[in-house]
């Protein structure tokens, strides 16, 4: 019993990373892409997750070797470096939270069968979302997430179990898939990017871990296991998610609809043609509430990034009085940003996914390479830098995510596809 409350009190960032990710590249990204390609993808879905994994553990490891977020990191880079990455935070904020709204929102229309306009959802959302955080910041955020991501991981995996059989295996070479035309390459961006997560999550990751170690005090070996956990946890997810996606869509002629709702519903009917139809609300309810957490945690790690920001450019910690101020202003500056790009594509879902995930995807190999260089600094103790092996992988992912990225810029500046 000791054990299991340890392991529950030791759950936190990792979890909160999992809610972040378990939202876009999951639900819809993933599901998207089997849909569309079937099990193809997989390879690639397989890639990202090996990419990104030395980035996203030092997000972790920076915090709790050094006591400091990751944004001091940058900053000991050099002006510049905090410059760019405020350019980058700043640029890919409001769309990704817009993004989630708009798929949270039409999820909630769905589960609770309103009869109401999705922008005023949203709009509710958001203001249930602000209150909490202002309540309860990450004390709450933490608790909330635990139990919500324990429901979706049931009900997901078992669904994914049951969908096996209906999977074309014989017809699926995960080695040699279809994107090979100009409009899968540009998807195939659009789903890297958010997957698991954009890179800002690295930051967030290393704030939370400093509330969580005033809350509880971890060992080196304690924040590996709850980062390992949310992690892998998000990959097992995303294969979930591209299984069901392939079970009940690919070749049946449908196509996700670009409308919110009308993607949600049919989401929630891969479900229930699997589950059968006694499951439809248990399964509607759960995929709204991950939703609502992944709304709870970005509504708080970027207003948190910003409070951090602005201690670097001022170089001393703002008051607490202060720091409340700005993180409360911060979000109601995304509350009205997000709606309001929100409200331009409402009626182009699709589209605004496909925006929020590619800013991600281009803007990936910027902070990877700040990343790597903070955790290789000497604020990092000998003791707690990377091994040479984990030091390798790492470079070797910066130079790959930057060739993926400027090979996605020339096939989207420069190549016209042949007219039909």
């Amino acid at each position: 019993m000791k054990l299991k409350r340890r392991l529950f009190a030791i759950l936190g960032p990792g979890l909160l990373m999992a809610a972040a990710s378990i939202g876009v590249s999951h639900l819809v990204q993933a599901t998207r892409a089997g849909a569309m390609y079937g099990m193809d993808l997989l390879l690639f879905i397989l890639l990202a997750f090996v990419m990104k994994y030395p980035t996203f553990r030092f997000g972790h490891e920076y915090a709790h070797a050094t006591g400091q977020h990751l944004l001091t990191g940058f900053r000991r880079q050099g002006t510049w470096a905090i410059l760019l990455c405020a350019v980058v935070i700043f640029c890919v904020m409001f769309t990704g939270f817009a993004a989630v709204l708009l798929v949270t929102s039409g999820l909630a229309v769905i589960s609770f069968d309103l009869d109401l306009p999705v922008a005023f959802v949203a709009a509710c959302l958001c203001i249930f979302s602000g209150a909490c955080l202002v309540a309860g910041q990450y004390r709450w955020m933490d608790g909330i997430v635990k139990i919500l991501l324990v429901v979706l991981f049931i009900s997901t995996i078992t669904a994914t179990v049951l969908s096996v059989s209906l999977i074309e295996w014989k017809q699926t070479d995960v080695f040699t898939p279809d994107v090979l035309n100009r409009s899968s390459l540009l998807f195939l961006a659009a789903l890297i990017g958010f997957m698991p997560a954009p890179f800002e999550t690295c930051i967030w990751q290393s704030l939370w871990i400093l509330e969580k170690d005033k809350q509880a005090k971890l060992s080196r070996a304690e924040v590996k296991l709850d980062y390992h956990i949310g992690y892998f946890s998000t990959l097992l997810t995303a294969v979930c998610f591209l299984m069901l996606g392939a079970a009940v869509m690919h070749g049946s002629g449908q196509q996700f609809s670009s409308i919110a709702a009308e993607f949600s519903a049919q989401l929630i009917s891969i479900y229930t043609s699997l589950l059968g139809q006694w499951a439809k609300p248990l399964i509607a309810v759960a995929a709204f509430a991950v939703m609502l957490s992944t709304v709870l945690v970005i509504h708080d790690g970027y207003p948190r990034t910003v409070c951090a920001l602005i201690d670097c450019f001022r170089d001393e910690e703002l008051s607490e009085k202060l720091r409340f101020r700005i993180y409360l202003a911060a979000i109601l500056m995304m509350i009205l940003i997000s709606l309001s790009i929100m409200l331009f594509f409402i009626q182009s879902f699709k589209t605004l996914i496909d925006i929020a995930t590619t800013l991600a995807f281009l803007s990936a190999p910027v902070l990877a390479w700040l990343i790597h260089r903070s955790m290789h600094s000497e604020d990092v103790p000998a003791a707690m830098r990377p091994a040479p092996g984990l030091t390798r992988y790492s470079m070797t992912c910066v130079w790959a995510l930057t060739l993926f990225a400027v090979f996605y810029l020339g096939l989207h500046l420069f190549y016209s596809p042949p007219p039909t």
